[in-house]
């Protein structure tokens, strides 16, 4: 492997995917909080928070993996690219106002199903192979997009959603 500029190598790329991952489990975190009036709500926005702390974790458990020389290597461009463009989606995402369960439930949707998952699982799987954990990450950010896909089944669509607002704290 190649050395890089500091600013394009595989540690930048664990460093900011990490914390991708843990902006998402504050974002969730204010979500359990602005529904906390409405329990089966709250537990549910607290079960992603501790989903995406899970996934910081498995990245972190990954990167102390890795050697020094690997850290310091080079990472593909199309990796740097997916990570800013997943940046951008966040901060754009983050800036938005949330004034009901439908506008919490969207920006979620939004940002689980982009780039996000696709980064996770190449990072927590490319550099520690092993067709088991492969298994077990895939099935991981299966159950984790799932969460949401059942979401108007177990609590009401979105005519319905539009209605729960936020509760003040």
């Amino acid at each position: 492997m190649m050395k890089s500029d500091s600013k394009d190598t595989i540690e930048v790329i664990f460093e900011r995917a990490i914390e991708i991952e843990y902006k998402l489990a504050y974002l969730y975190k204010e979500f359990t909080q602005l529904f906390s009036h409405i329990q089966d709500i709250s537990v549910f926005w607290k079960g992603l928070t501790a989903d995406e702390v899970k996934h910081a974790k498995t990245l972190k458990d990954v990167r102390k993996a890795l050697t020094h020389e690997q850290l310091l290597s080079s990472c593909d461009k199309e990796i740097l690219e997916k990570i800013a463009g997943i940046q951008r989606l966040q901060s754009e995402i983050l800036s938005k106002s949330v004034k009901n369960l439908d506008d919490a439930y969207e920006l979620a949707h939004e940002l689980e199903f982009s780039e996000i998952n696709a980064v996770f699982k190449l990072l927590a799987t490319e550099f520690v192979p092993s067709e088991k954990r492969k298994q077990f990450v895939a099935s991981e950010i299966e159950q984790h997009q799932q969460k949401l896909m059942d979401f108007s089944h177990n609590f009401g669509d979105r005519v319905w959603r539009k209605k729960i607002n936020i509760h003040d704290v």
